[in-house]
């Protein structure tokens, strides 16, 4: 009898402690996760703003000087982009005249530019070509068209290959996202920068050859998300 009563008892704990398992009680929390991706455009210049150019013998008018390298840019963008380039301005700013006779009036197309990455636009910088100057460049309020000189991409958003540059750094893809500007400019005897598309005679005193002088022109290279 002692012996089915301890089998019983047993039992008997046994469905208590199962009973309790299933009694359990239990609480949750929740936390909310947000994410803010911003899109990421850097453009950056990694050598000296200034490039200068003194023309002071005979060879350096009749063959010009070239300036390699002269303008080093780098692009990080986390989305596709595009690049372009013009002058802020129509013609070279004077700030000194060495001479009484000549034009002063030199538009920004004397001066030549070439890229080391090549771009499909159908106005592009693949070899040397003027620069064009604001009016030529048709750019307004910083906005390009497709006369736009682009140096990645083009102007409209389309399937075409080229038509925008990934997104990538700079470090990580050198020979798309890291740009070798080459300048240059060739005066002649006299100095009427034959290779210019822009005439010096087009406006000022309409003398045919540039008036000696210091001059300087802002050259402006702007990244955007593809257009």
């Amino acid at each position: 009898m002692k012996k089915v009563l301890f089998i019983f008892a047993a039992i008997l704990i046994m469905g208590v402690t199962a009973q309790k398992s299933y009694a359990q009680l239990s609480d949750e929390e929740y936390n909310y996760v947000t994410m803010d991706l911003r899109g990421i455009l850097n453009l950056t210049m990694t050598t000296n703003p200034q490039v200068d150019f003194t023309f002071k013998t005979i060879q350096e008018y009749n063959l010009g000087i070239t300036r390699f390298n002269a303008t080093l840019l780098e692009v990080d963008a986390t989305l596709a982009w595009d690049l372009f380039v013009y002058a802020s301005t129509d013609n070279w700013n004077q700030v000194e005249a060495y001479s009484t006779n000549g034009n002063a009036y030199l538009p920004a197309e004397i001066l030549e530019i070439q890229s080391s990455v090549t771009s499909s636009a159908p106005v592009n910088c693949n070899s040397f070509v003027p620069l064009l100057g604001l009016t030529n460049s048709t750019v307004a309020a910083g906005v390009p068209t497709a006369a736009t000189q682009f140096l990645a991409g083009e102007f409209g958003t389309v399937s075409a290959a080229g038509s925008a540059f990934a997104p990538g750094t700079a470090a990580n893809n050198p020979t798309t996202h890291k740009f070798r500007i080459d300048m240059r400019l060739k005066p002649g005897i006299p100095a009427t920068f034959p290779n210019s598309t822009v005439l010096l005679t087009a406006n000022g005193n309409n003398e045919a050859y540039a008036q000696a002088g210091y001059y300087y022109l802002e050259v402006v290279y702007s990244l955007v998300e593809d257009l």
